[in-house]
Formats: structure tokens, sequence, C-alpha cells
């Protein structure tokens, strides 16, 4: 889902920009194209990544094969535009012990050093498997850690360098549902389970909980 994910994102910023950047990307795809049939093949992709320095994708025997969305064997443009994307937005990989996985989809990462980048410190980053499992060592004071996505919801509207505000990653509860018979007569709402207050009491916890000092979302 991760390579779908990015593969859509890709072909979207390409839709949008601008008839240069478009330009640009048709020429770098027919640059690797290097017998012109149209579609790049594994050895025209590896002879790309042994020419431009990305060898720690070549060492990744399964990285090709995860980018042919369509499963023919080569990368068309819309596969190439994606590589293109995670080579110069994904290059992370898990800090956790003897882990280095790369790190395409949602990943943990250290708010202290996420927001440390103006004092050149480098972001601490960790599959969701190190991170739950403890599989890592760092700063006895960094502590707070937060996935990507709610990260980057929770700093909606705050300065670049304050405390991540939770409330604005949750997503609000949807309203009740309400229905209208013909004679537009509208029904009570059903009579709430007991899982409903035990979830609402969770929600307001995490909110409470958003404040404090070394918070999570759960």
């Amino acid at each position: 889902m991760a390579m779908e994910e990015l593969h859509a994102a890709a072909l979207a910023y390409y839709e949008n920009g601008t008839q240069q950047l478009r330009d640009l990307a048709g020429s770098f795809f027919r640059s690797m194209d290097t017998n012109g049939d149209g579609k790049i093949s594994c050895s025209e992709f590896n002879e790309f990544l042994q020419q431009s320095g990305y060898n720690w994708i070549i060492n990744d025997p399964n990285f090709f094969k995860r980018l042919d969305c369509n499963g023919d064997g080569g990368l068309d443009f819309g596969e190439v535009l994606t590589f293109y994307y995670i080579i110069k937005t994904r290059y992370i990989r898990c800090q956790g012990y003897h882990c280095g996985v790369h790190l395409c989809g949602l990943y943990f990462t250290c708010v202290a050093c996420f927001d440390g980048a103006h004092e050149h410190r480098s972001t601490f980053d960790l599959c969701a498997t190190c991170y739950r499992n403890r599989n890592y060592y760092h700063h006895q004071h960094h502590t707070y850690f937060l996935d990507n996505h709610v990260l980057l919801r929770s700093k909606r509207g705050l300065s670049p360098y304050g405390q991540p505000d939770l409330n604005m990653a949750i997503t609000p509860p949807p309203p009740p549902a309400v229905y209208n018979n013909i004679n537009y007569y509208i029904a009570a709402a059903p009579e709430r389970h007991s899982w409903f207050q035990v979830f609402r009491v969770f929600e307001m916890a995490i909110a409470a909980a958003s404040v404090a000092a070394n918070c999570t979302i759960m």
C-alpha cells in the first residue's frame, strides 16, 4: 500500500506542476530509456543507479519489483516519476538496532530532534516495529515520538518549533445518526451502547494528555 500511495502522490505533483516541470520529467525518463522502447528495464534501472550513486537502492533486490506496480517487468513513465519522488523525499532509514529498513510510508520520529533542525540536529526516525518494541537507543530526555502523519496534523497553526497539539490531530466524532420518515418526523437518536461511553472517556483522556509532557496519541 505504501508504494501505491507514493505512486499516487508523484502523479499528483506531476499533474499540478508547470509545463517546464513536466518537460523535464519527460527528459529524465527518456535519459533512462537507453533503447527507446518506452519503458525502463531492470538493467537500464541498475545502470542508472550505479552511475548516479544511489547504491542503497541496488542493495534492495525487491525495490524494482515494488516500483513496477503493474507487474509488466519494466517501469513506465508514472513508475519512474514515483522513483524520482522517492529518492528526493524518502531517503530515510530506521535507526533502530540492526534495522535500517527504508521508511517509505508511516514511521515514528523524535519530536525534539525534529524541532531541532534549526540547530542542525538530525532527525531520529524509527519504523513502527522498532518503536513498538523499543528497539533503539536515544537521548534519555527525548522520549516524545509521533508518527509522521500525526506530527504534521498536530503542528497545524503553530509556530515552527511549537509543542505539538494532539487535539489538532484527532478526528472529530461524527454527528449522531438521525433519520427522517416520509412525514418529516425526526426520530430520536438510538440509545448509546456501553462501548460508546468508554470510547468518549478514552477520547477525553487523550485530549487531556495532549497538554502534558511526553504525551503520545494513545
